[in-house]
């Protein structure tokens, strides 16, 4: 197609002329001016034309590529998806190169492949045929095809097919034959996406991987590092401390034990050989070095894999290639939910396996530095042969007590009245009293020839005990949901934040403050007391964390905006009803009175005849009638079977007395609820 040359006519052209009414330019929409699922009406050229193939369903998809006077230098184009049942594609016309293209009501869509239009039922189609189309202001109806759809379009929209054909830079569409062999090779085109430990010199294909390098820019080209996480033994060997040729020593897969300190501010990673350099030249260095970041998960198409200049190791080139009409290199959206790619989805997953290996290693790798690793082999081989004995000599005293143990925690469960609308997992433990659960761990050893009991901050353990819910935090139930800034992370199902991830200037904030999308998880606390009577009168309560998992296992609901969601906060304070019974209730009550008593005090009242005080342990010691008669709520709930586990979590510590988890830091014991569920 040659190229748009200046004529007689060049007053007329170099007015700009408007879009008939009711017409969306190619860049606003582009642009997101249009909202998504929002229905417009676009006028442009034909650039590229994908013939039908079939889809996963039972239709068959077309794609055609136009672009505008709006965006008649950009190498992108505005795709539109056509999808009909094979009878029906048929009789949706075939454009050809520089075909002006008039759709009407097209939806907008936003994908992990950016923006684009997909037609529908009521979407219509006129082709005008480029090599009829006069010069304006000649009408260009003489030019029109036969439409597919029921929309008429008016003598406006002729005079602007002129004028937007003949005043239009055409370089961007190929010639007659190119935009031919194009067509046919989209029929037959097979998928070329690969991971990049699959790549080998001299292939072309598609991948998707992530930024671990900032795109630099030399001029004329632009170079960054990418990784799916994935190993090729013919990618650069990068080192904790940066790149280097020689392979890893013994024990040191991953690469981490070079200690040069002049290299270690080199690379960030990913370690090991998992990162191929990419070299883009133009158009594609202008795209990257304006779209995309560092951290970013990009999708690179007709990627040619070779060998660089060391003839070692394998990198990308991305050369202009005016056979390929597409934007080659994509920034990919990870919070489109259900439209993520699934490939992208398997990429995040093998990062986060890549970090929990990455942080063992360092953690190892930092404990050999310091001395403690000497004889950490042998150490390691001792500890665990004696672990697995241990473990034979508990499972053998546990099988002699097995009876004996059920029977006495039937017993139990009868003397109590357990609530038997709840549930917990691994009911053959035996039950721990509350007692022996919070008691402080002691630790005896030996220094310099003397035992030493030590108390330890906390332990990593898992019970099964018999409790009641005394208290709850948050006060109020609207409060038990909170969000989260969404992070890349969320696309995986069996994902969920833990406290570091969610710890932060990342992490929650004020709603009015932050409007991107945000992810909703439950968190909130319960207060929990022995079951049996005879425990209880030591008053030991403890404090146990219910996270996001444990929750919605717990409620058999997923966490939202509790003041925006009416019906999921009834189904929650039902859900709850049954575990604590009306002690909310209660506590309400006991709220209103504190509130009165400050107003009353700030009023100078004197005080009621009433108790000043009235919480669930009063309430039960005391008779339900004598309570009532004092209009005071007695808290009525029975006691339940759960899961409690015990944890540490590090929190800031200025003192360096107290700071027992590193500099800066103090463990505090933390325990949580866990495997129980409300019937």
């Amino acid at each position: 197609m040659a190229p748009y040359q200046p004529s007689s006519s060049a007053g007329y052209a170099g007015r700009m002329r408007e879009l008939p009414p009711g017409y969306t330019s190619i860049h606003d929409v582009l642009a997101q001016t249009v909202a998504p699922g929002r229905l417009v009406n676009v006028i442009g050229l034909v650039k590229d034309y994908q013939a039908p193939i079939p889809t996963k369903g039972t239709d068959y998809k077309c794609t055609i590529t136009l672009y505008d006077k709006s965006i008649e230098y950009d190498l992108a184009g505005l795709a539109v998806s056509v999808f009909r049942h094979p009878n029906e594609m048929s009789k949706v016309p075939q454009p050809r190169a520089g075909d002006v293209l008039v759709i009407s009501s097209a939806k907008v869509q936003s994908r992990g492949e950016g923006i684009s239009l997909v037609t529908n039922k009521s979407t219509s189609f006129h082709i005008y045929s480029a090599s009829d189309i006069p010069r304006p202001p000649q009408s260009a109806k003489g030019a029109l095809r036969p439409p597919y759809g029921t929309r008429q379009i008016g003598e406006k929209e002729h005079e602007y097919v002129s004028w937007l054909y003949h005043y239009t830079n055409k370089d961007s569409i190929p010639d007659v034959a190119t935009f031919q062999r194009q067509v046919d090779q989209s029929i037959h085109m097979k998928d070329k996406f690969c991971k990049l430990e699959d790549v080998v010199d001299s292939k072309f294909c598609d991948v998707i991987a992530q930024v671990v390098k900032a795109p630099f820019d030399e001029v004329e080209k632009t170079t960054l590092w990418v990784s799916d996480y994935t190993e090729n033994d013919s990618f650069h060997k990068f080192s904790w401390s940066g790149p280097k040729q020689l392979g890893g020593s013994d024990g040191d897969p991953y690469g981490y034990l070079d200690t040069d300190i002049h290299t270690a501010t080199k690379w960030a990673g990913p370690f090991g050989r998992r990162s191929m350099q990419i070299t883009c030249f133009e158009p594609h260095a202008s795209i990257v070095n304006s779209q995309v970041q560092l951290s970013d998960w990009i999708r690179i198409r007709n990627l040619r894999i070779k060998f660089g200049n060391n003839g070692l190791n394998l990198e990308g080139v991305l050369h202009e290639d005016r056979d390929f009409s597409r934007q080659q290199v994509e920034v990919l959206k990870w919070d489109d939910g259900t439209d993520c790619d699934p490939r992208l989805k398997e990429a995040i997953r093998r990062k986060m396996e890549y970090e929990k290996l990455k942080k063992k290693q360092l953690k190892n790798l930092v404990a050999n530095e310091s001395g403690d690793g000497a004889g950490t082999k042998r150490k390691a081989e001792n500890s665990e042969e004696l672990k697995n004995n241990a473990k034979a000599r508990r499972k053998e005293k546990r099988g002699a007590a097995r009876k004996k143990v059920e029977e006495l925690d039937r017993q139990a469960e009868e003397r109590l009245g357990l609530n038997h609308l709840v549930k917990c997992e691994s009911e053959e433990q035996p039950i721990t009293p509350l007692p022996s659960i919070i008691e402080p761990i002691q630790w005896k050893t030996t220094v310099d020839g003397e035992d030493v009991t030590l108390m330890l901050p906390f332990a990593c353990a898992k019970y099964r005990t018999n409790v009641r819910v005394v208290d709850f935090r948050p006060h109020k139930l609207e409060d038990f949901a909170t969000w989260r800034k969404s992070t890349e992370s969320d696309v995986l199902s069996d994902y969920s934040s833990d406290s570091s991830s969610a710890s932060g200037d990342d992490g929650c904030g004020s709603l009015h403050r932050y409007s991107g999308k945000k992810i909703w998880e439950w968190r909130f606390a319960l207060q929990l007391e022995d079951a049996d009577p005879k425990s209880r009168a030591k008053k030991d309560k403890f404090w146990a964390v219910v996270d996001n998992i444990e929750a919605q296992q717990l409620t058999g609901l997923d966490a939202c905006d509790l003041r925006e969601n009416p019906v999921t906060l009834n189904e929650l304070r039902e859900q709850l009803f049954k575990l604590w019974g009306n002690l909310e209730e209660a506590k309400t009550q006991e709220q209103q009175r504190q509130f009165a008593n400050q107003l009353r005090v700030a009023a100078n009242q004197p005080p009621p005849s009433s108790p000043t005080k009235i919480d669930s342990e009063y309430s039960r010691r005391t008779n339900s009638t004598e309570l009532e008669n004092q209009g005071v709520i007695a808290v009525s709930n029975k006691p339940f079977a759960c899961c409690i586990r015990q944890y540490g979590v590090q929190v800031r510590e200025p003192d360096p007395f107290w700071a027992d988890a590193g500099e800066g830091h103090r463990w505090v014991r933390t325990f949580g609820l866990f495997g129980t569920k409300i019937c």
